[in-house]
């Protein structure tokens, strides 16, 4: 055993000592560059703080065309009928089981007929347990209109089926509007927003594409308007609650009728002028 000698020392390679350095140096590199992604990142949330949309977004009512169809159909074949019942049950036999009820419950008077011009729907509700309640309107020749409920399931199948028996029923009663021209809402009482309204709604009746451009906001939607009219005056432009504005103006066609008509216009500040960002019926 020796007494007081130095520690051994590991010598390297020239070239892996170079290594060594390169990888040591790349290392510290990285770290600089990742501390100055995190300085950044700090930065710009402290300036600009990163905002959290919530998008909102409307599932719209899906039409049961063949529902709908079905309903029509089964109307015209349930309200017309002849002398011979046989062709009112073959008319139905799609629909019902012939062991059950061929005629759908209706018995037609002895030797009479009827039948149906046209058909449409009149009305469309959601019924319970997925079924869909239409109220079908049947022109009948002679000149009267009849009322139908029909009441469409859906079998295991996934086919249209009759949920009950029909009825008929009285003619939709509308409720009367008391004004069209946006009745309790306030009149539009800026003169700059007023005067942009009239010249817009001017070269939109009258289709003058090129003038309408002028009072447009990029990207506006703007709905087509039939051809051949010209803006007689402006009848109204009443601020309705979401901040857009109901326009009522009079308008003519080329055989000289008058038409009271509405558009909804939607307008927005931009540059320091009022624009027309938006134009629909």
């Amino acid at each position: 055993m020796t007494t007081g000698s130095s520690p051994a020392r590991v010598t390297l390679e020239p070239r892996r000592l170079w290594s060594l350095r390169a990888s040591l140096g790349l290392t510290r590199w990285v770290l600089y560059v990742v501390a100055l992604v995190g300085v950044i990142a700090t930065a710009r949330n402290t300036i600009s703080p990163s905002r959290t949309r919530t998008v909102v977004m409307q599932v719209p009512r899906v039409i049961d065309a063949s529902a709908q169809w079905f309903a029509l159909s089964f109307t015209r074949a349930y309200l017309t009928w002849s002398a011979d019942p046989s062709v009112h049950q073959n008319a139905l036999r799609p629909f019902l089981d012939a062991a059950a009820d061929p005629d759908g419950g209706l018995t037609p008077a002895g030797g009479s007929s009827q039948q149906v011009l046209w058909v449409e729907i009149a009305d469309a509700r959601d019924g319970r347990a997925g079924e869909h309640d239409y109220t079908v309107a049947a022109g009948i020749a002679g000149g009267s209109v009849r009322y139908l409920a029909v009441a469409v399931a859906r079998a295991a199948d996934g086919r249209e089926m009759l949920a009950r028996y029909p009825a008929l029923v009285g003619a939709l009663a509308p409720a009367r509007a008391g004004g069209l021209d946006g009745a309790g809402l306030e009149n539009v009482s800026n003169p700059s927003v007023v005067g942009v309204l009239q010249r817009a709604l001017r070269n939109y009746v009258d289709s003058s594409a090129e003038n309408l451009a002028a009072d447009l906001a990029p990207g506006a939607s703007v709905a087509p308007v039939v051809a051949g009219l010209a803006l007689r005056a402006v009848v109204r432009l009443a601020v309705e609650p979401s901040g857009a504005v109901l326009a009522s103006v009079l308008a003519g066609d080329s055989r000289g009728d008058l038409f009271t008509l509405a558009y909804e216009v939607t307008l927005a500040r931009l540059g320091g002028r009022w624009e027309i960002t938006r134009i629909q019926s």
